[in-house]
């Protein structure tokens, strides 16, 4: 089964500009060499074009397997690349997500706790 990450950052802390379009490519190259690797099964960056980008300006997510992902948070280079963007970028975070079939496993728990409170 899939699973994904979604990792976003606002805009470069005052004076990192250029390290952080610098970790922005490296993390970019890192991610696309684990989709080689056959460690992701997808990578995608996305930037931004509207909204307040002081908050959010891009994100990048993941995909993989459930085993293959939560060794990348294991991952020591994943963990510093994570580190630095909290550094470099305000409002840096990651987040675990439901894709493909987890979406509907995820749909299916939440309807039997429905089913369970209301009772």
């Amino acid at each position: 089964m899939e699973t994904g990450i979604l990792i976003r950052w606002g805009m470069p802390r005052p004076g990192r500009e250029k390290e952080s379009l610098s970790l922005f490519e490296k993390s970019g190259q890192y991610y696309r060499r684990l989709v080689t690797e056959g460690k992701l099964t997808y990578f995608e960056p996305f930037m931004l074009a509207s909204g307040d980008s002081e908050v959010e300006a891009g994100f990048f997510i993941l995909k993989g397997e459930v085993t293959h992902i939560f060794e990348l948070l294991e991952d020591q280079e994943f963990r510093d690349l994570l580190a630095q963007g909290s550094v470099l970028a305000e409002h840096y975070r990651f987040d675990m997500l439901a894709v493909g079939d987890s979406i509907r496993r995820w749909l299916d728990e939440y309807q039997r706790a429905l089913t369970t409170v209301a009772t």
